[in-house]
């Protein structure tokens, strides 16, 4: 049997995630000096220390801070940080990142890295290949693969990160109004996301730019050359 964790709010200690926000059931799974995993039912107002997994049962929803930072996890999905090496990784499910100033990070997936050097709001999502897709909504930097040349951020730009060593893959154009219509990630939470008018800005954009020609969302990539996609409403008249 797990055990419910009480932990005093430490969200000033810039080497823990403080819980925000939860919804659901998340367990952390921390790990015994046998080696030992034990699991621990998440808690509003506790802390993620660093190399402590968590792990979001389905419809789950959990929101963690540090100074400069918002890390959104999404259902079914299992999260680990490193403070360290400022390495965040996804093992499983989807995450937002909020990074309010310039900084150099990492993420991970079971088999592909990326670092990300930049200010940002962006949605990470596993696909089963092992890789992941990193969409940005906003935000100023570079994504840089392990192998390969590195790309600007750009707002609405869904970008495949495929491999071990990694690459960067195909890059989409996709709606991000639809995205904040239907993303739990940015509108399933009490309290709104810090860059949401920058946020909007990047909507009104891309609306203006792209006029209509779509309407989709992307969906799984379940080996590196075999990418599904799903569209969703009708195309608009030009």
């Amino acid at each position: 049997m797990g055990a419910l964790l009480f932990s005093e709010s430490n969200k000033d200690n810039n080497s823990s995630l403080f819980c925000s926000y939860s919804f659901g059931n998340s367990w952390i799974i921390e790990k015994t000096k046998e080696g030992k995993s034990v699991p621990l039912q998440l808690e509003e107002n506790s802390t993620l220390n660093p190399n402590t997994a968590i792990h979001s049962k389905e419809g789950a929803l959990c929101q963690f801070e540090k100074t400069g930072q918002i890390i959104r996890l999404g259902a079914k999905s299992i999260f680990e940080y490193n403070n360290t090496e400022k390495i965040l990784t996804l093992s499983r499910g989807s995450m937002l990142i909020y990074q309010k100033e310039i900084s150099d990070i990492t993420i991970r997936s079971d088999f592909s890295t990326l670092r990300i050097m930049g200010r940002f709001t962006a949605i990470v999502d596993c696909t089963s290949n092992g890789g992941f897709k990193f969409i940005p909504l906003e935000g100023k930097g570079q994504i840089i693969p392990e192998r390969g040349d590195s790309k600007d951020i750009y707002r609405g730009r869904l970008t495949m990160v495929l491999g071990s060593p990694s690459k960067l893959g195909n890059a989409y154009d996709i709606d991000l109004l639809l995205l904040l219509k239907s993303s739990r990630l940015i509108n399933s939470f009490p309290t709104p996301l810090p860059s949401m008018k920058r946020i909007s800005l990047s909507i009104y954009a891309q609306q203006l730019r792209l006029k209509g020609k779509f309407n989709a969302l992307i969906g799984d990539a379940p080996t590196d050359d075999n990418l599904q996609m799903w569209a969703f409403g009708e195309e608009e008249s030009k």
